[in-house]
């Protein structure tokens, strides 16, 4: 349940046991300057009270971690912040998201993950840089936020490389049924834009509130990440929209050139139908009925006529 716990002295990792017990004994031999980083991973209802009970965490912010259907949202209570946020990836023309809820105290960090992605690498990542670790529980929030943040950037890369697929498809001279992946791509853009656009409006205000204050350029940095990420996605879709646009006024073309086709083959059917129809009424006094080249004469016109009428339609452009 408890994936990783470590106190961090002037930002140097001390590997501590995973339970209950010693996270308490934790807390209570924390210096001024260092913190407690607990990881979570798909915890039951039993196993997050009693981490919750360990820090005091208020109850209305664990329930919210464990129902893991949260908006993007920063919540503050008395003694520590509840952020909610969500990780993006993206695979096979699928967004899959999956929820990480976070408890920032005073001398801790409690993320606690709902799937999606472990958060490993942040933490290896920020540990690997020990400055920034030693400015406090925050600097260890901005790790776990902006790995989670910058991935949101690869994801609408690869989302772009798609929405470019899918017009070289549509203006193609070949036949494909485009408007099933583009609908496709618009229903993942959209559960893209419901992860990222509500967690702006939360990130500035850790860029303009975060403590301490050195800490806040770093929150600036993510909201313009942000900012990119929201600007792709809007670009993505109106891209999206364009390609359906396109892709029906090429299928209306092509029913325009399926239609003149039949068309065409229906009027030069229509001549030799005619003729055989005149020949067929059985009449006994018609002129080539006894005529030795009547027959042959009959269907010299005919093709005649067939392949005057052939010639017209493809010199019209219609075959």
């Amino acid at each position: 349940m408890i994936i990783d716990c470590a106190v961090y002295r002037d930002g140097v990792r001390e590997t501590t046991e995973h339970d209950t017990t010693s996270i308490e004994a934790a807390l209570a031999g924390l210096g001024d300057d260092d913190f407690l980083w607990i990881g979570i991973g798909n915890p039951t209802a039993d196993e997050m009270h009693r981490v919750a009970d360990s820090l005091h965490l208020h109850p209305l912010a664990v329930e919210d971690a464990l129902e893991a259907h949260q908006r993007p949202k920063v919540e503050r209570y008395r003694d520590h912040t509840f952020i909610s946020i969500r990780t993006v990836t993206y695979s096979d023309d699928d967004i899959t998201t999956h929820e990480v809820n976070i408890f920032l105290g005073e001398n801790y960090l409690l993320t606690v993950r709902h799937g999606g992605p472990t958060l490993t690498e942040a933490r290896k990542a920020a540990e690997s840089t020990i400055e920034p670790l030693s400015h406090g529980p925050t600097a260890a929030l901005y790790a776990v936020v902006d790995s989670i943040v910058d991935h949101y950037e690869d994801v609408a890369a690869e989302l772009e490389i798609d929405v470019q697929e899918v017009e070289t498809s549509v203006f193609s001279a070949e036949r494909s049924n485009d408007s099933t992946r583009i609908y496709r791509l618009k229903r993942e853009t959209l559960e893209f834009r419901r992860a990222v656009l509500p967690l702006r409006e939360p990130v500035t205000r850790l860029a303009t509130s975060a403590e301490p204050e050195d800490a806040r350029p770093y929150f600036r940095d993510i909201a313009d990440h942000l900012a990119r990420a929201a600007d792709a996605i809007d670009s993505i879709d109106h891209l999206l929209d364009n390609a359906l646009q396109a892709h029906l006024a090429q299928l209306s073309v092509q029913q325009n050139e399926d239609m003149r086709k039949l068309t065409a083959g229906a009027t030069i059917f229509a001549v030799p139908t005619a003729i055989a129809g005149v020949y067929g009424m059985n009449f006994e006094h018609m002129p080539e009925l006894t005529w030795t080249y009547g027959y042959p004469a009959c269907l010299t016109v005919i093709g005649g006529l067939c392949l005057y009428i052939y010639w017209r339609f493809k010199r019209s452009g219609w075959l």
